[in-house]
């Protein structure tokens, strides 16, 4: 079967190729009618645009580029799926590229997506200090927005969530039920990691209780297996202590979400023993066992947002005026059976 060309697709609506190219570009210059008849017909027709033709033609391939640390929960699906729904309305694709919380292959991602020529660039950085040179060299060409892990210091638009708000609250619920003994597990090199625990120190403070050094954790995350031997260690090392935590908060989905199937390997009653309370997205949290108490993030805003954010920057032709910012979104917290019983 021929491959379907913006040609063909003129012959066969009896229309210029000029006018077909311009209605599959959504341009003003096209009536709505003509434009719905010729996207209907091309997307019957499989027509799929070169985007090497484009690209020299126009200097936009209508790619964004997605760099991020893992792809590992419902999280980073919540986000890309947000971000996938926004970039259809703007007719745009999505790449995606993802690090495996490994700085060297972060720097190969980033480069990869310049390589590619896309438009623009959704960074979640590893952390606070990973490829900082290299974004600010992207930015120079190439306009980039951070999400999530927002902390990271280059001038551009942040979209991100009150994580230390999100901490506090989960302190505070755990300081109200009566649970004052309260070990944190933070993931090793997170950029998420320094804004979360400052919650949980600020809770403390405001409490009047002092900061156990030893029950703030910093697990290994880089693979599954090495978080979960991680993690069973410093779940070991805790309860051996003359004066045990009695909760843990996790700072990460997929610390807080694993952190339950430990205990239950170690036989440790959840919430008797230990009250679990975390960041999570997983619809699955009220089908664990016990039923998880979670922190959730507005992770579909956060992936549209994001998005809104990138294609203003990219129709803007004088970027040195733009005011950068800093976007939270506000945390929520479900109550289940892994803290209150």
């Amino acid at each position: 079967m021929a491959k379907t060309t913006l040609k063909s697709l003129a012959q066969a609506l009896n229309m210029s190729v000029s006018t077909v190219s311009k209605a599959l570009n959504d341009s003003h210059e096209i009536s709505e009618v003509t434009k719905r008849t010729v996207q209907a017909f091309a997307k019957k027709h499989n027509y799929q645009p070169n985007v090497l033709a484009k690209f020299l033609k126009t200097g936009k391939t209508n790619t964004i580029g997605v760099v991020l640390p893992k792809m590992t929960g419902p999280f980073e699906a919540q986000i890309i799926a947000g971000m996938q729904n926004a970039a259809a309305t703007h007719h745009y694709r999505i790449i995606i590229m993802n690090t495996m919380e490994n700085e060297e292959l972060e720097e190969l991602a980033l480069q990869s997506m310049i390589d590619k020529s896309v438009d623009g660039i959704l960074f979640c950085p590893i952390h606070e200090e990973s490829n900082i040179s290299l974004a600010k060299q992207i930015l120079r060409t190439t306009p980039l927005v951070i999400f999530d892990r927002t902390y990271y210091p280059i001038e551009t638009h942040k979209v991100g969530v009150l994580n230390s708000e999100g901490t506090y609250n989960a302190c505070k619920h755990l300081l109200d039920i009566g649970r004052k003994k309260i070990a944190i597990f933070c993931g090793a090199h997170q950029g998420i990691t320094t804004k979360r625990l400052s919650g949980y120190i600020e809770a403390h403070e405001d409490f009047h209780i002092p900061v156990t050094q030893e029950y703030i954790v910093h697990c290994k995350v880089k693979s599954l297996a090495d978080l979960q031997d991680d993690m069973e260690k410093h779940v070991r090392y805790l309860l051996q202590l003359p004066t045990p935590p009695n909760a843990i908060i996790g700072v990460a989905d997929t610390i807080t979400t694993h952190l339950l199937g430990i205990l239950a390997k170690l036989e440790i009653k959840v919430p008797e023993t230990l009250a679990v309370i975390g960041f999570a997205n997983t619809e699955l949290a009220l089908s664990l066992n016990p039923s998880l108490s979670t922190i959730r993030q507005p992770t579909t805003e956060i992936g549209e947002i994001s998005v809104n954010k990138l294609v203003e920057v990219m129709h803007k032709k004088n970027r040195s005026q733009i005011e950068w910012e800093n976007i939270k979104l506000p945390t929520s917290i479900q109550l289940r059976r892994s803290t209150i019983g």
